[in-house]
């Protein structure tokens, strides 16, 4: 099938309705032909300014929420001692070992888990950044842009788990807290911060700071680096939680 602009599209994850993102009217014209989800996956690592204005005038989502889940999908065959400690099985000979049945089980229930997971992520920063830069800032945007953007960004927040299984497939040994900034600082002392910055993954930055450039063509008056601050503090705020209920289950284990 071919879109307006006679593109064909590698991947379709929207029936095209010809809407504007505020479905009043169709779309404008110039504005630069959608890819494909699979090429827009490519192009949000390698070239963001050039696919987030395209995804502005035409905002698709649920597409890079499943290639997103996908790769949050991989944490099932990751080894073991490459998962993070607090999914890590105990070690010891007292640790009964998974019967494969089980393991398939787990598998199984892992697929809409995980999509799960992603959606409510990608729906609650969304809201989030729509908070912050329409309602506070006065962005000129639409959820549906926000939506977009944040889903596209996740792609590269989750595409950490298969760098670490391709990592472990060439025979590295390394854990998925190894990309984060506390992996890159082994020195400090065990505690709350260094807690708190194995939960800040460097793939997480990166999808955050892209976001910001994304979230920043919406609106021609906004510059990168504000709107990426925001997005970065957002980041930032979902890791600190994570380590608080690090925590309070370590507290509670104890």
């Amino acid at each position: 099938m071919t879109d307006p602009h006679g593109e064909e599209w590698a991947a379709r994850d929207d029936a095209p309705d010809g809407s504007a993102p505020d479905g009043t009217s169709a779309p404008d014209a110039e504005a630069p032909p959608l890819p494909g989800l699979f090429r827009r996956a490519v192009m949000v690592v390698v070239s963001p300014g050039d696919v987030f204005p395209a995804l502005a005038a035409r905002p698709k989502w649920f597409g890079a929420v499943l290639l997103a889940a996908a790769f949050l999908y991989l944490t099932v065959f990751l080894p073991s001692d490459a998962l993070p400690e607090q999914m890590s099985p105990r070690q010891g000979a007292a640790a009964p070992e998974m019967p494969a049945a089980m393991g398939v089980i787990i598998k199984v229930i892992a697929i809409p888990g995980t999509l799960a997971i992603t959606l409510v992520s990608v729906l609650a920063a969304s809201g989030l950044t729509y908070v912050a830069l329409v309602f506070v800032r006065g962005d000129e945007a639409t959820f549906k842009q926000h939506l977009s953007v944040m889903s596209h960004s996740w792609i590269i927040t989750n595409l950490g788990v298969a760098a670490v299984l391709v990592m472990s497939w060439v025979g590295l040994s390394v854990r998925m807290e190894s990309l984060s900034v506390g992996g890159l600082l082994p020195f400090l002392p065990d505690g709350f911060l260094a807690r708190f910055l194995r939960q800040v993954g460097l793939f997480s930055l990166w999808g955050a700071v892209v976001a910001g450039l994304g979230l920043s063509l919406l609106d021609p008056r906004r510059r990168w680096a504000p709107t990426a601050a925001v997005t970065v503090g957002l980041a930032l705020a979902f890791a600190l939680l994570g380590a608080l209920l690090m925590s309070l289950f370590a507290s509670a284990s104890s």
